[in-house]
């Protein structure tokens, strides 16, 4: 019985705290318990912090006498800036308040200058810490990283990487004998055949059967080989 009792005096306590918090201090509680919780699962390993804009228009709002206001995030999916709607009930009003948002991230980032066309490895990256809302694209993390890709422009030193400025590089060129898989439920075919264009890793090529000269189209999925379903 005693525990209960002490459950009820602390609701009451937190009831207490919560009506007597400005419209200020509420606000920077939904921020600490529900946005950087709630972003920390969209960016695992990001820096978040969220700051709020115009915050002298707050002393011109009424006091709530329901004591809680109402707090809505108008864009979720936001990356910098948002605005919250706030409102009361009693008496009944509803405000909006500019925010700012810093999300930052470790991602990759080129050590030495990278041209066209060469290959992103680990030898010429790093990891440094960004803002994502700086970026275009997706941006290359240690758990998703670009190794293997290449520059698809001429990048700079200390330049993120993201997939805007990367493409896969050309696995099977022109001219390239390639094995010819061909495969029909439980049964696979192989042949020998030679590539018409060029192709990288999914991509749908032309290819030529070099015993039946046949042209046919075949996925690549290696550097010599490429794939065919019938």
């Amino acid at each position: 019985m005693r525990i209960i009792r002490l459950s009820i005096a602390f609701i009451c306590f937190q009831a207490g705290l919560t009506f007597a918090a400005s419209i200020e201090e509420q606000i920077n509680l939904y921020i600490n318990q529900v946005e950087i919780p709630r972003l920390s699962e969209i960016y695992p390993d990001a820096a978040i912090s969220i700051s709020l804009n115009n915050l002298a228009a707050l002393n011109y709002l009424p006091d709530c006498e329901s004591g809680s206001i109402q707090i809505n995030n108008q864009r979720p999916d936001a990356i910098k800036r948002t605005n919250y709607e706030i409102s009361c009930q009693s008496p009944t009003w509803k405000s909006y308040i500019p925010v700012t948002q810093s999300i930052s991230i470790p991602a990759i980032k080129t050590t030495t200058p990278i041209n066209r066309g060469q290959v992103i490895s680990q030898s010429n990256t790093d990891v440094g810490e960004v803002d994502i809302s700086t970026l275009r694209g997706d941006v290359f993390t240690l758990k998703k990283p670009p190794y293997g890709l290449i520059a698809s422009r001429n990048l700079r030193i200390n330049t993120f990487i993201t997939d805007d400025l990367t493409s896969l590089p050309t696995l099977v060129k022109k001219g390239d004998l390639v094995l010819i898989t061909a495969s029909s439920g439980t049964i696979i075919v192989r042949m020998n055949g030679v590539a018409l264009e060029n192709g990288v890793k999914g991509q749908q090529i032309r290819v030529k059967n070099t015993s039946s000269e046949r042209i046919i189209y075949g996925k690549v999925v290696t550097n010599s080989e490429v794939l065919v379903n019938y």
